[in-house]
């Protein structure tokens, strides 16, 4: 007769007379014994958790250097067909460029990612804008409106529907993802900057001048293409005998070949495109402002590297614990430790090394090639 622990399978069941199987041998847990494993399991999960985003850090770190590096060697063959980088950005003529309000009114102020279009194969979208990127020719017309106006005038529904388009390229994935407030029009409204003008002027030492659309009723218009990248301009362009000698590759309507640069600088001595956080204004409002691909063009380094939590939008700012990955003009991708490099602005200089340090590795004529190591990891 089969059994199998005392329980004799051959046995007639009766109708109506509930089948029980003998009691386990093994008693059951103890309430301290089941307390121990919970906090046993409690303490690996505490410690696999930062691990888990160690890891994870680790990898939008890398695709975040990757897409820099797209973008550095879409700007080296840019300069392969055409003898030079691309302007840094189309704002005012040179004439106005210190000039405020005066440099509001002129220039397409549109960035120059929609030039490296071509060469992150993306032409298809390139021949859909209707701008001319000619560095010498200067418009009243913006790129995002349909005629030239003083004021904001209708949208220029083709621009704006090509610049819509969200590229990946663009992107650094430990960068928040969010929908812009629309529909405020006050100064710490939210929205997405449609160009910037880095200058430098006596009366104001470096500045940073931004068209912002808060994309009101037009629902159709929003959210624009954001990025998280833009190219290094230093200090801008401009009068102020300091801040100027600072100008970067990427500053309005520049026309700067590799080949000046590595007669002056080096460029692996040179800042070429960097991050920026793209979620805080002016005002420290959380997650309202961010900037639009087609105004990738130039961003001033006068404020400093600042940490995402904290920064300024008109400046390079990281989600990277570490600090600011930047892509120099030999196509290298470094990242910068924060280093105390932060700055208020004015018009006199602050005593700060890492600072000066910093604007050296901006600028491409300076004349610096002196040791980057307290900044570069």
């Amino acid at each position: 007769m089969s059994q199998w622990k005392g329980f004799d399978f051959h046995r007639r069941v009766q109708p109506g007379v509930p089948l029980r199987l003998p009691a386990a041998d093994c008693p059951g847990f103890t309430l301290s014994e089941l307390l121990v494993v919970i906090s046993i399991i409690a303490t690996l999960i505490s410690l696999l958790v930062p691990a888990v985003q160690k890891v994870r850090e680790a990898s939008n770190r890398m695709v975040c250097a990757n897409h820099l590096r797209q973008i550095a060697l879409a700007a080296h063959h840019f300069a392969s067909d055409r003898g030079r980088l691309p302007p840094g950005y189309l704002g005012p003529s040179r004439a106005n460029d210190a000039k405020f309000p005066e440099h509001w009114f002129e220039g397409q102020w549109v960035g120059h990612f929609p030039l490296l279009l071509p060469y992150l194969e993306e032409n298809g979208l390139a021949q859909r804008l209707d701008i001319n990127f000619n560095p010498r020719f200067v418009s009243a017309r913006k790129w995002f409106w349909s005629r030239p106006a003083r004021g904001p005038g209708p949208p220029h529904v083709g621009n704006y529907t090509v610049a819509m388009r969200q590229l990946k390229v663009f992107r650094c994935p430990s960068a928040a993802n969010y929908t812009p407030e629309y529909n405020n029009p006050s100064p710490i409204g939210g929205g997405t900057l449609l160009g910037l003008h880095v200058f430098n002027s006596v009366q104001r030492g470096p500045y940073t001048s931004a068209w912002r659309d808060e994309y009101g009723t037009a629902a159709r218009f929003r959210p624009l293409g954001r990025t998280n990248f833009m190219g290094v301009a230093g200090c801008g362009t401009g009068t102020h005998p300091f801040f100027n000698q600072f100008s970067g590759v990427y500053t309005n309507r520049s026309e700067v070949s590799l080949g000046q640069i590595t007669a002056r600088d080096g460029t692996s001595n040179t800042l070429l495109y960097g991050e920026v956080a793209g979620t805080f204004a002016w005002y420290k409002r959380p997650e309202t402002v961010d900037i639009s691909w087609m105004a990738g063009g130039g961003l001033g380094t006068y404020l400093g590297l600042q940490r995402a939590a904290d920064g300024t939008l008109l400046t390079f700012t990281s989600w990277h614990p570490a600090g600011v990955q930047f892509a120099f003009a030999d196509g290298s991708v470094r990242l910068l430790q924060y280093g105390e490099t932060r700055w208020g602005g004015g018009t006199r200089p602050p005593n700060n090394p890492n600072w000066l340090l910093l604007q050296q590795m901006a600028g491409w004529k300076d004349g610096s090639v002196g040791d980057f190591s307290a900044l570069v990891e």
